[in-house]
């Protein structure tokens, strides 16, 4: 199942954890959550800009320009300490919401009844 619904609400928290590891751009940040997703998580640049957009009017993260590998301009977004504060803070609550949900749904046949 190839899914952009649920991830929405960990959207957030995804971006967050992969810029935790270092500043990058909107292209790269779709391309790594689909290989890292294998594939089943499905996420357009327009969305994600939208998600960027929301994160930096409350300050997770900053955004810059500056020349790229290839040459061109790009736009670069890192995390803040406010960011980086909001991840770890809310990483366990939601590694703890997953948990309950492969419980719930994934259960095996008790839950199939």
């Amino acid at each position: 199942m190839k899914s952009s619904e649920f991830i929405k609400g960990y959207t957030e928290m995804i971006v967050c954890a992969l810029l935790a590891g270092g500043d990058d751009y909107i292209y790269s940040l779709v391309k790594r959550i689909t290989e890292s997703g294998g594939g089943e998580i499905q996420i357009t640049n327009p969305s994600l800009l939208m998600i960027m957009k929301k994160m930096l009017a409350e300050g997770k993260i900053v955004s810059y320009s500056a020349v790229g590998k290839n040459g061109a301009d790009r736009r670069y977004y890192s995390l803040t300490d406010y960011g980086r504060e909001f991840y770890l803070e809310n990483v366990q609550s939601y590694l703890q919401s997953l948990n309950t949900l492969k419980n719930l749904i994934g259960g095996g046949e008790e839950h199939a009844r």
